[in-house]
């Protein structure tokens, strides 16, 4: 062993730990200083989310005041004339009715529906995203 590798380790062994002039204690200050800051602003994202959440509710309960009664009438109308055009439709079994003249009377519901459900679908997959 060489004179520098004894003097070295002697050196350490007199002092239980390397000085470090307090670098360890101003990093531990800086990220509990940063992680303080980050709660604040998440604080105030969720306040913010909160109030515009509030906002948006109240204005559709404001818009579902004003039209949701008309809403519902023509909603109602739409889906007895539904059903009457789906109740309604020509028989099978008529020799002089094709297939596709059976079923046009209610494919149009049929694929409101169906776009209605891709839709959602569609809009809970990108949101999701």
């Amino acid at each position: 062993m060489s004179d520098f590798n004894a003097l070295l380790k002697a050196s350490f062994a007199e002092a239980p730990e390397p000085v470090d002039d307090g670098f360890s204690v101003r990093i531990s200050h800086a990220v509990a200083h940063r992680e303080a800051a980050l709660k604040v602003r998440n604080g105030f994202q969720l306040a913010g989310v909160t109030i515009g959440c509030a906002a948006v509710s109240y204005g559709a309960y404001a818009m579902l005041g004003a039209f949701g009664q008309d809403l519902l009438a023509s909603a109602g109308l739409e889906i007895a004339r539904a059903h009457g055009a789906i109740s309604n439709a020509p028989s099978m079994g008529a020799a002089s009715q094709s297939f596709l003249q059976s079923m046009g009377a209610g494919m149009t519901q049929i694929l409101l529906v169906t776009a209605a459900l891709v839709g959602g679908a569609v809009a809970y997959r990108a949101s999701q995203e």
